[in-house]
């Protein structure tokens, strides 16, 4: 929040020096270079910072809904999940779910994440959570559009059939982590978490 109204003000003096700025017929360019004395490499920087926030939260908003766990022949009203952000500095990546007879795969996009920060949990057989830390750019210099996430990532992933853990692999290639799961119709598991190593 800081950042915003540091940036806000930055923004607004910016406005005002330029409202400032004459223009001379004789001379048009002096116009120009007064203008790059304004917006100067510290206002670009608050800008891409301004920018990066509200990527972040506009991907917390965009996240889709999804439908409710059916269990068995009961008829009872279950609240749906909404997958968004978990606060400020948390983001949810975009993830598909595939299941078979044997085997539920879930696929989740993350480019650059830390292989060793990936924490896997899975409760009551049904609910998968998955969190880790995506690691940001190293590049050196001023960042002019940044719509990539970084910083640590969680996602809740209702199943629509129970699994085991025994048997969980994940594997990660070409920024993509998928978690493969073994079906299982016994309920005998609470609550199971491991570190994945990749």
């Amino acid at each position: 929040m800081k950042n915003l109204q540091e940036t806000m003000k930055q923004l607004q003096k910016a406005s005002e020096s330029l409202s400032k700025l004459g223009f001379d017929p004789d001379h048009p360019w002096k116009a120009l270079s007064q203008m790059g004395q304004v917006l100067d490499t510290n206002f670009w920087e608050n800008i891409a910072t301004l920018n990066k926030q509200a990527a972040q939260k506009t991907a917390a908003a965009a996240a889709p809904n999804v439908p409710p766990v059916k269990k068995g022949k009961k008829k009872t009203k279950e609240k749906s999940m909404r997958f968004r952000q978990v606060d400020d500095s948390h983001f949810s990546p975009v993830s598909d779910i595939f299941q078979s007879e044997q085997m539920v795969i879930v696929s989740c996009e993350l480019p650059g994440f830390d292989r060793d920060s990936l924490e896997i949990t899975l409760s009551d057989q049904r609910l998968l959570e998955v969190k880790g830390i995506i690691k940001e750019s190293e590049h050196q210099g001023l960042r002019t559009q940044g719509e990539r996430s970084y910083g640590p990532f969680y996602r809740k992933l209702a199943l629509t059939v129970s699994v085991s853990s025994k048997g969980m692999r994940a594997q990660y290639q070409d920024g993509v982590l998928e978690i493969y799961l073994m079906r299982d119709g016994a309920a005998n598991e609470r609550k199971t978490t491991f570190k994945a190593s990749l």
